[in-house]
């Protein structure tokens, strides 16, 4: 049962901004194997007294800033990769978990001691891929290699430097277990997305995305399935794609996954400039350059299915990429 000396039914939070601008700033640093809010809703204390001094320290509505530590993935080991807004609700683990992710954490012998004690999440934020930093750099003078033990097992405040460097990361609002559904949120910088209160339920019609001018990437996605059935014809081993550009395809592509029913049809990323290790461009105007190359290359060499979806065999796909790389690194303003 949820701490009944510290009931929060009615929670008044702090807006996201203002934790970050306040002085001192409402915003600690902690680490996690992974980011899964949608499974675990609320942050999680091995000790007691670890939690009591979490609450006495911050006010309600304080924003955790979680980076991965040194079991999560490779790709999110020492990188932010999440921001929470917790409550000040004392809850126990097994109330803000599915049955079977309580199950799964009580089978592991370690991870049947630890986390019980928590503070309950009522929102979180996913870290675009690319715009995920390391650590070291996010929080250079609160983080030190020899502070990882004690920062993953209790928290520590940033400095208020290090807070405002949220508002560099790009990120979209992702689902809270124990939280209303939310439907799909909108991807954007942490200015804009970082909003008093949570997004209603996104409108089930087709719509656009549109982003805000910035740095941008190339991709192209590859729907993943079998493409005859797809197109009531043979593909002949050839793939169905879409070209574009954004400032995170990663994103872009969750975008367009989550637009489809459930099914045995998943796009995937089949090329992007952040996937090989390219900055992005500066301005969509390079991009822009870039995907309509693309676009012309796929339209005399492969079958058009329409806007920027194509049919190309891979050795086609191959030269409208370095195609569209070429004219993007190339382009100038007139």
């Amino acid at each position: 049962m949820a701490d009944s000396q510290n009931p929060e039914a009615s929670i008044a939070l702090m807006n996201p901004l203002d934790a970050i601008k306040k002085s001192p700033p409402n915003v600690w640093l902690s680490s996690l194997y992974s980011f899964e809010p949608e499974k675990w809703g609320f942050l999680g204390f091995t000790e007691e007294w670890m939690r009591r001094s979490f609450v006495r320290r911050s006010t309600s509505g304080v924003l955790v800033v979680l980076y991965g530590a040194s079991r999560s993935s490779p790709q999110d080991r020492r990188k932010i990769i999440g921001v929470q807004q917790q409550s000040h609700q004392c809850v126990y683990a097994r109330e803000f978990m599915s049955e079977d992710d309580w199950n799964k954490k009580q089978s592991d012998s370690d991870g049947k001691k630890r986390w019980n004690y928590g503070v309950r999440t009522l929102r979180a934020w996913r870290v675009s891929r690319e715009s995920q930093i390391d650590v070291s750099r996010f929080a250079s003078i609160t983080y030190k290699p020899a502070r990882g033990q004690p920062i993953g097992a209790q928290g520590m405040p940033l400095t208020s430097d290090e807070a405002h460097r949220i508002l560099d990361l790009d990120l979209y609002e992702v689902e809270v277990y124990g939280q209303p559904e939310m439907g799909f949120s909108a991807f954007g910088a942490a200015e804009n997305v970082l909003t008093p209160s949570r997004p209603g339920p996104v409108s089930q019609s087709p719509h656009m995305v549109c982003e805000a001018e910035g740095r941008k990437h190339l991709y192209i996605l590859n729907l993943k399935g079998d493409a005859d059935a797809f197109l009531c014809e043979p593909a002949h081993g050839r793939l169905i794609v879409k070209v574009g550009f954004s400032a995170s395809p990663n994103y872009r592509c969750r975008y367009f996954n989550h637009t489809l029913p459930k099914g045995a049809f998943r796009w995937t990323i089949h090329k992007s400039t952040f996937a090989e290790d390219r900055a992005p461009f500066p301005c969509s105007g390079h991009a822009l350059e870039g995907e309509k190359a693309m676009k012309d290359l796929l339209e005399k060499s492969g079958k058009s299915l329409g806007g920027e979806f194509f049919l190309a065999g891979s050795d086609e796909i191959e030269v409208a990429w370095r195609r569209g790389l070429a004219v993007a690194e190339n382009w100038r303003p007139k």
